[in-house]
This record gives structure tokens, C-alpha cells and sequence, in this order.
């Protein structure tokens, strides 16, 4: 991770350093804090749900969404499935391994169309750039599907009292101005 501090009218950004233990990660940097404002993070994951999972889920929003992930009947939603028949609303992340796997199989056990259903505003094409990988497809460089089980399973989740989610929770220059932390997806930029 890098972090950017805010000097006078300047910020200073440190070189890249390990991140460490996931679980004290918020408390730790709110402590390199010099000033009690707002203390903004932003994640290589995403944050958010496509709208036909959420219309499809019956869950309110986003913060309620990661409020019923890893209980029932999501208990199984962080395990990525090992087969086809294993994929369903509750446990929507596939595969877990390469091997007689297809995109088809997500489709067809979510009930969608194709893959555009599975993707948020901002993983969309742009005249600039292709589509993002959908969110619940978890082979290839260029998936998220794992990365976004851990950051909103050990980051997000415990903290989710605690933080802010941008742009979910408000506007960024709204919730700067509240001293928050912050969680942010910087990515989103694709969306504006």
C-alpha cells in the first residue's frame, strides 16, 4: 500500500509498503492520522453489486448486502463454487479452478441473459476502454471475484460500523468534510 498525507497545502506519498494484517488495518492508519479528518481508502477491488444481482437478491442496498454475506442463507456466499450445480443467488462467485467451466453456467444459474447483466455502471465499455471482468467470474488476470471476497470479508465487513462507503453513503467532498473513513473504490472514475 502507499499512503498520501496531507502537509500544509501539499502531500507527502510513502514509498509502497506492505500492508500487514488485514484486521487492524483502519485502526492503524486512522493512528498515522496527524489531524482528526477524514482518513480516505482506496481499494484495487470492487465495491458494489451489479443491478441484476441486487434486484435479484431482494436486498435492500449494498450496506445491507454485506450485512447478510456469511450468514444465512448466504452463509456459503464467500466460497467460490467447485461446480455448476454448487452456483445459485446465495453462492453466486464461480469457478474455483479452471476445467470444462463456461461463463454459460453463471448465466444460466443467476437467471441472466449474458454478462452485462453481471457487470456495475462503471465496469461497462467506454470509448477508451473495454468491459471490466464481471464480479463473479473468478478465472483469468484479469478477474475480482477473489479479490473482492477478501477486502469486503476482512477489510469492509468487520469495520462496516465504522466507515463510510463511497459513493454509496454520499458525495466524496460530503463525507470528507465529515472526518470519516472513508472506503472507495477508485476505479469508479470509469463511471463519470
Amino acid at each position: 500500500m502507499c499512503v498520501a498525507e496531507r502537509r500544509g497545502t501539499g502531500w507527502i506519498i510513502s514509498a509502497p509498503e506492505p500492508v500487514r494484517d488485514t484486521a487492524d488495518l483502519i485502526p492503524r492508519l486512522r493512528r498515522r492520522c496527524e489531524t482528526d479528518g477524514a482518513l480516505v481508502m482506496g481499494f484495487d477491488f470492487p465495491i458494489g453489486l451489479p443491478v441484476a444481482y441486487g434486484s435479484a437478491s431482494g436486498l435492500a442496498d449494498f450496506r445491507a448486502a454485506l450485512r447478510a454475506f456469511g450468514s444465512a442463507p448466504y452463509a456459503q456466499w464467500f466460497d467460490v463454487a467447485e461446480h455448476r450445480d454448487e452456483i445459485s443467488i446465495h453462492r453466486p462467485f464461480y469457478p474455483m479452478r479452471p476445467g470444462g467451466t463456461q461463463r454459460q453456467h453463471l448465466f444460466d444459474a443467476l437467471n441472466i441473459e449474458d454478462g452485462s447483466d453481471l457487470l456495475r455502471r462503471c465496469e461497462r465499455a467506454t470509448a477508451v476502454c473495454g468491459d471490466a471482468c464481471m464480479l463473479f467470474w473468478t478465472l483469468g488476470g484479469n478477474q475480482v471475484g477473489k479479490a473482492a471476497i477478501t477486502g469486503w470479508r476482512e477489510i469492509i465487513i468487520p469495520n462496516l460500523d465504522d466507515v463510510v462507503l463511497w459513493p454509496f453513503d454520499g458525495t466524496l467532498s460530503e463525507l470528507m468534510k465529515s472526518g470519516a473513513t472513508i472506503v472507495a473504490e477508485p476505479s469508479l472514475r470509469r463511471a463519470f
